[in-house]
């Protein structure tokens, strides 16, 4: 639907438009005086052929926010007789000392509101806006626009609390973006927020169905308590069909108490992959958080080095079901994180793994429950719980990673885990043993080989937010079921055993208690285990376990 009413404006705005004839040469704009004049005629198509140094004089934005209607839908789509809806083209020249000193305003900046149009191809320097909604230092608000080739040198934002201020939506180069594109564009500023206050970035603040490509952002957010939605690159991403080749560089972002959604590309972003809601997964490609340093202060929730978190309101899930009861999704494809300075390339950690893991694998838990080692299990049992509850105690930990099901059938069984769950821990489709062997994958079923392929590292990748490896991929067509290996870094050196999962559906792999691998988590066990390896692994799987039982009963 808001694909559609953009196109509607596209199409009203053009009708207006036919006035200008095709041949017409662009206003030329050489001084402060004539780039304000712009307000006088919104619909001109411009061209800056000079430098301007408006002078730290109070600013009166290019363009205004009014809506065209009072539905929730108008009110998003900005009056055409108010906005900005011509062409304005730098030519790479610097506009300089602009102020804007609104604390009640909306849509501030440069341009305040701008619809259906191309602005860009110019440095913005020394800009400092105060402003309540919706604003930033080149474009408060981006209708259905590009924002293209801007440079912001030494921006400031300070974002001041109103009735609307929840909302916010504060950036350097776009405040706020709907259904819009902002490419190639340099920003280097202090966004500035209070306390009950949102959707901030050095690049963006609030973007929905606007895609941001080629960016980059230095500087700094920082925002009181109670606020969500900060990034670097910006505040969030939602429904945005892509985040490509952004960079966010020498970035600190502190938040007060009670924050959440902070990242250092963006604060939250997604969609849903079904076409009909319009709300598109979001991919961010080739896009790297460096020297990016987060602080946040008790609280905090959703804190991630390139995506803070999937978009989720329990008000919209309760209205609306499925699928806006889960968090939008998105994906990272080719990112890299470095979050604390040092240089974040893990693929010599992740090629270090296979080497270390080399060996040929069984199921654990069938090995190290039978019988013969009860005693080896009641032990720890018996020094955390007493002797008399030590036995029902040890059965409760062997169930638990004992299950035979999983997918559907696990989560017709189990449903979201709460009220207890089995997780199925063994080989599934159809193999009964896995080798490793560097690059080299292999599984067997009764000594006959299954699959071979050869692997390579794909990226780190995170089992449900709660559990980080490493992602391998292989390039056979035929390798189905195999096509990924998912590894935690665990080894036979340091946790006597494997912990992994393998697939044809990354997302899915990503998921703990959904999908097709719902409740399933391969555990291996070395062929060649001795009895020490056997006593060190049960010992461990028990410490750990009641060490987290012990945990949560003293949080009740």
């Amino acid at each position: 639907m808001k694909q559609l009413t953009c196109m509607m404006l596209v199409l009203v705005m053009m009708m207006g438009a036919m006035a200008l004839a095709e041949g017409d040469a662009p206003i030329e704009i050489a001084s402060a005086e004539a780039l304000a004049a712009i307000c006088e005629n919104l619909s001109g198509n411009y061209v800056l052929t000079a430098d301007i140094d408006l002078g730290g004089a109070e600013w009166t934005p290019i363009g205004a926010y009014a809506p065209s209607g009072e539905s929730a839908e108008e009110q998003e789509i900005p009056a055409a007789e108010t906005a900005f809806t011509g062409s304005f083209d730098g030519q790479g020249h610097t506009i300089s000392n602009l102020v804007i000193n609104q604390p009640e305003g909306w849509a501030q900046g440069l341009f305040g509101c701008i619809a259906n149009v191309r602005v860009g191809n110019f440095t913005l320097e020394n800009a400092t806006v105060d402003a309540q909604m919706m604003s930033a230092d080149v474009v408060g608000y981006a209708y259905c626009s590009t924002v293209s080739h801007v440079t912001l040198v030494n921006g400031k934002v300070t974002a001041h609390a109103g009735e609307m201020s929840s909302e916010g939506m504060y950036g350097g180069i776009v405040g706020a973006g709907m259904g819009s594109m902002i490419e190639n564009c340099t920003a280097k500023a202090d966004i500035t927020l209070p306390a009950g206050t949102a959707n901030a970035g050095i690049v963006g603040g609030g973007l929905e169905m606007t895609s941001v490509v080629g960016c980059t952002a230095t500087g700094t957010v920082t925002a009181g308590n109670d606020c969500y939605g900060l990034g670097g690159v910006s505040g969030c991403g939602f429904a945005a069909e892509q985040f490509a080749d952004c960079i966010a560089e020498n970035v600190t972002i502190t938040a007060g108490d009670n924050c959440f959604w902070i990242g250092g590309i963006t604060g939250y972003a997604g969609g849903y992959p079904d076409a009909q809601y319009g709300m598109p997964v979001t991919v961010f490609k080739h896009c790297a958080a460096r020297k990016v340093s987060m602080t946040t202060g008790e609280n905090a929730d959703g804190v991630g080095d390139i995506v803070g978190a999937g978009f989720f309101n329990k008000d919209v899930a309760a209205a609306n079901g499925a699928p806006f009861d889960q968090p939008t999704q998105y994906e990272l494809v080719d990112c890299v994180t470095d979050s604390d300075g040092a240089e974040a390339d893990d693929t010599a950690a992740a090629m270090q793994l296979l080497e270390d893991v080399k060996g040929t694998y069984v199921a654990l838990f069938p090995v190290i429950t039978a019988p013969e080692y009860d005693q080896i299990w009641l032990d720890p049992c018996v020094e955390a719980v007493g002797e008399e509850a030590a036995p029902e105690v040890a059965e409760a930990l062997k169930a638990a990673c004992n299950g035979t099901i999983y997918g559907q059938e696990a989560i017709d069984a189990f449903g979201d885990g709460s009220n207890g769950a089995q997780f199925d821990c063994l080989f599934i489709n159809g193999v009964d043993r896995i080798t490793f062997d560097g690059t080299a994958i292999s599984g067997t079923f009764e000594g006959k080989e299954v699959f071979r392929h050869e692997y390579t590292y794909a990226g780190p990748m995170s089992l449900n937010g709660m559990m980080d490896g490493y992602l391998y991929e292989t390039a056979d067509a035929d390798a189905g079921e195999f096509r990924y290996f998912y590894m935690m870094p665990d080894t036979p050196a340091t946790t006597w055993h494997l912990e992994f999962r393998y697939g044809s559906d990354v997302d899915a792999l990503k998921q703990y208690n959904e999908g097709p691998y719902a409740y399933w988590l391969a555990a291996g066990f070395p062929v060649d285990a001795d009895e020490k390896m056997i006593h060190d692994v049960i010992t461990l799987f028990c410490e750990e376990n009641l060490a987290e039982m012990a945990g949560e009963r003293s949080a009740a």
